[in-house]
């Protein structure tokens, strides 16, 4: 059994080599890695391509033409990716360097689980603190994500059955496609510890009108009582989230 890599980036020199060096101290290294660049214009290709060497097998950077914006960037590298297992690692965010082998060997242990879930880190550069978050219950799935997208692990089997990202939405294309396979079915196995680094400020969190909106619209596609994606949406809005 192996694994991927998928990062999406778009002038990400200043963290793209901390994520690449985080891939790279692992134990077992990914059988593909895969960039996805939407028209960097600083040194960001140039910083990937000095770590090409430290990979033996298939590494590939790919121009994403059309600006399909990240959910695009993502269903780009699932269509030529092999491998059995996917890790999606944004250009800002690292691994903890026993990361791959302990997703590896739980996929090992739980030979029916489609998603493996981990603990996140959350890193707040304004006053260099830092949180562990973990996965929710997943009745929150009609009011909210109850997963941390960085922290899941998806075998490629899931992607070929129920689809990849759904490119409609622009700040909630994980939420439906976890929603998605929940509802279907699809097995999680959770280990209870922060194995994904993430900083603070991402794009949903610049965007949060948007992504409420999102949320509702996908809730009510999947949630069969129709009033909790009415309620969440208002607390949310009330709120501010």
């Amino acid at each position: 059994m192996n694994y991927a890599v998928i990062t999406a980036c778009l002038n990400s020199a200043k963290t793209i080599e901390r994520s690449i060096d985080s891939v790279l101290k692992q134990e077992i290294l990914p059988y593909e890695y895969i960039f996805v660049d939407g028209g960097s214009k600083d040194e960001t290709l140039q910083r990937i391509r000095d770590k090409e060497n430290n990979f033996k097998n298939s590494f590939k950077i790919i121009n994403q033409i059309e600006k399909t914006g990240i959910t695009g960037a993502w269903n780009m590298a699932l269509e030529k990716i092999t491998s059995d297992i996917i890790f999606i690692l944004n250009s800002d965010d690292w691994y903890e360097k026993d990361t791959a082998k302990q997703v590896m060997d739980c996929f090992e242990k739980n030979k029916n689980a489609g998603i493996v879930l981990t603990s996140v880190n959350f890193h707040n550069p304004e006053n260099n603190s830092t949180y562990i978050r973990h996965n929710r219950n997943f009745g929150f799935f009609p009011f909210l994500m109850p997963v941390l997208h960085p922290g899941c692990f998806v075998r490629q089997n899931v992607y070929e059955k129920y689809g990849f990202y759904n490119d409609k939405y622009k700040i909630s294309a994980d939420y439906d496609f976890f929603y998605r396979v929940y509802t279907s079915g699809v097995e999680f196995c959770e280990i209870r510890k922060a194995l994904v680094n993430m900083e603070l400020g991402g794009t949903a969190g610049r965007n949060r009108g948007l992504a409420r909106m999102e949320t509702r619209e996908i809730a009510r596609k999947y949630c069969n009582l129709t009033a909790l994606p009415e309620i969440a949406y208002y607390l949310r809005t009330l709120t501010g989230r």
